[in-house]
């Protein structure tokens, strides 16, 4: 049966001031209060970023050991987070997590948008959150605005343009994929609302060893569209998340509702 969600906070707490209309705060044109981009001085009380937290628009390319970049998160006011990225010594890119508004005005100015999409973020219990994106090309440099779609966490991203030393991965809004004709069984709290897109889900594994057998989580919001997922699979594939949450996006369901949709794919 599908239970009442109750609205679970990130790991940050509220804020009592918002960032104020025209304050450039942390993140600036010109770097991150007392780092400038490209400067190879690192704060030394960071720590490696955890693993389990997600940041949007944070994917890199890198075809050695080299050029995985390093990540930290550094000493932040209560209700954010705060994360640098260090590529071959220096910093290239900088992520400033809010429970509360971030107004990207001041990074942006006249720019014109490149993109407005869902794209996945950070949530809490292991889940990813569906948020509203857009991402500006400024300069040398590109900003990303994340707002989560259930609850009040936002994110501001400022990344370097790619270089021979540090290649990036850009984010692009969910899209949902093809059906490869597949029909796998579905079964859980979701079934009925989640079988228009069964087979755009089962393309998700196609690359994926047969049998497969997968448990997708699901939370939705006020308005009954998918807020939170989580998936779990017994074979590996490629891109699963970013692929199920994109099949599921347009989902409607009871408001507030959260469940779990088992998949088995013979073939």
């Amino acid at each position: 049966m599908l239970r009442l969600l109750a609205l679970a906070s990130l790991s940050v707490v509220p804020l009592a001031n918002a960032q104020d209309d025209g304050e450039l705060g942390w993140i600036t044109q010109g770097g991150v209060e007392g780092y400038a981009w490209e400067s190879d001085s690192m704060p030394f009380d960071a720590v490696p970023r955890p693993r389990d937290f997600v940041l949007p628009d944070s994917s890199f390319i890198g075809a050695n050991k080299q050029d995985r970049p390093e990540d930290l998160e550094i000493k932040a006011p209560p209700g954010e987070r705060r994360f640098l990225r260090y590529a071959r010594g220096q910093l290239v890119d900088a992520w400033w997590v809010r429970t509360g508004k971030l107004d990207p005005g001041p990074l942006v100015e006249t720019a014109k948008a490149d993109w407005t999409g869902v794209v996945l973020g950070p949530a809490e219990d292991g889940f990813l959150a569906y948020g509203v994106a857009t991402s500006w090309t400024v300069g040398a440099r590109t900003v990303l605005h994340w707002r989560d779609r259930l609850g009040s966490v936002q994110v501001i991203a400022s990344r370097a343009a790619p270089t021979l030393q540090y290649g990036i991965g850009r984010p692009t809004p969910l899209e949902k994929p093809g059906d490869t004709g597949s029909r796998p069984t579905l079964k859980g709290d979701f079934r009925k609302e989640a079988r228009p897109f069964v087979g755009a889900v089962s393309s998700c594994f196609d690359t994926s060893p047969k049998p497969v057998g997968a448990t997708i989580e699901l939370r939705l919001d006020a308005r009954g569209q998918p807020s939170r997922i989580k998936v779990a699979a017994d074979q590996p594939a490629f891109n699963l998340e970013d692929c199920v949450a994109a099949a599921l996006m347009d989902l409607k369901g009871a408001p507030n509702a959260a469940g779990k949709l088992e998949l088995l794919r013979f073939q």
